[in-house]
């Protein structure tokens, strides 16, 4: 029998709260939609890579390698598979799940609904797990060959300020709902970039108390009456 961390794959901390027990379930299908959805799918490829899993880009040519570093993934440990023509694509795919953990694939590869139950049945039995960018079939989850959806959304960048500046970092809201136990809708409000290029959390502003009045006289601060504070406001 596996033991159970064998069967999962972990996630960065920043987004773990999107699946069920923090970790990817080997076996599943990702669908990850949205703005920043490439992005999206790299941060989620990062966890087993960093752990010493394989990944493998399929179809990404636009992805520069160091926009996949910085994402956290490792270098050392990544395949990229050139343009993957139409008839083939789903062959292709087919051939990599089993040899690495995570399969990642671009936008532009789509599968015929008897590819996707059959690369289902294929990640299922090696474990491996396949993480779609872009897919149409994200819906709630519930589209045939989709395990998990993922959607990122509301996004806001931050750094400018008064026309000028640089952007640091954007802030987006990600929801995570699927089949079975995912079927509750995930929610995290994530920076994807983060100011030092890697996804985090944001932190929540923190407000300064205010002297007590018993501080404020021990220390000389003026009183003022509540008939004056009304007054003034």
């Amino acid at each position: 029998m596996a033991l159970a961390h064998q069967r999962t794959l972990p996630l960065l901390p920043a987004v773990s709260d999107l699946f069920v027990g923090g970790s990817l379930q080997r076996g599943l299908t990702v669908a990850v939609n949205g703005i920043g959805a490439t992005s999206m799918a790299l941060v989620l490829a990062a966890g087993p890579s960093r752990a010493g899993s394989w990944t493998a880009l399929v179809g990404t040519e636009e992805l520069g390698l160091g926009a996949v570093a910085e994402a956290g993934i490792a270098l050392e440990r990544l395949l990229v598979v050139g343009p993957v023509d139409a008839s083939t694509n789903a062959g292709v795919v087919a051939a990599l799940v089993g040899a690495v953990d995570v399969v990642l694939v671009g936008s532009g590869l789509r599968f015929r609904p008897a590819d996707l139950r059959r690369l289902s049945a294929r990640l299922r039995e090696s474990g491996s797990v396949l993480i779609q960018i872009g897919s149409p079939q994200i819906g709630s989850g519930k589209a045939p060959g989709v395990d998990v959806g993922v959607r990122v959304m509301a996004a806001q960048w931050s750094g400018l300020g008064e026309g000028h500046g640089h952007l640091r970092s954007r802030k987006v809201e990600v929801r995570a709902q699927g089949r079975g136990a995912a079927t509750r809708t995930r929610a995290v409000s994530l920076l994807l970039p983060g100011p030092n290029g890697a996804p985090q959390r944001p932190v929540a502003p923190v407000c300064p108390e205010l002297p007590r009045p018993d501080v404020a006289e021990s220390t000389g601060a003026a009183a003022v009456s509540p008939d004056v504070a009304a007054a003034a406001v």
